[in-house]
């Protein structure tokens, strides 16, 4: 029990490191906070839901994924060298791959401009809200 407890405590270590450390990865969070919240502005079923919770783990793990890559990268090579540029820029690569899938399914799931009326009026009535929105891109 304590391999698995040990275990845990050292996957939340990574996550906060990535948090912490990488621009990009709080940049996902934020974006992920977003497309939650206007989520619920439409009228989502429960797939849509289970998908847009699995893009935003696959982009959470691409990231992380990325940053292994890139640390252990320069670890082994602290100098330049071509092979460490390919493996660094595949990897981010691999990142772009799972951002432009979820930017796609998202236009999917929220292109409604009928919508749109009923954000303005929800921020028009709680202007406390628009600024905690203005706040997180400072963020």
């Amino acid at each position: 029990m304590k391999k698995l407890i040990k275990s845990f405590q050292y996957a939340g270590r990574g996550i906060r490191y990535c948090l912490r450390n990488e621009r990009n990865m709080r940049i996902h969070l934020i974006a992920s906070v977003y497309v939650l919240i206007f989520s619920l502005f439409f009228s989502l079923s429960s797939l849509q839901y289970a998908v847009l919770v699995l893009l935003i783990a696959l982009m959470f793990s691409a990231e992380m994924i990325n940053t292994a890559i890139e640390t252990l990268v320069n670890l082994v090579s602290p100098c330049y060298h071509q092979l460490a540029r390919i493996a660094k820029d595949v990897a981010a690569g691999a990142v772009f791959v799972c951002a432009a899938a979820a930017v796609l399914i998202g236009l999917l799931f929220f292109w409604k401009p009928e919508v749109s009326p009923a954000i303005v009026r929800f921020f028009a009535d709680r202007p406390w809200c628009l600024l905690l929105l203005a706040a997180s891109v400072v963020f």
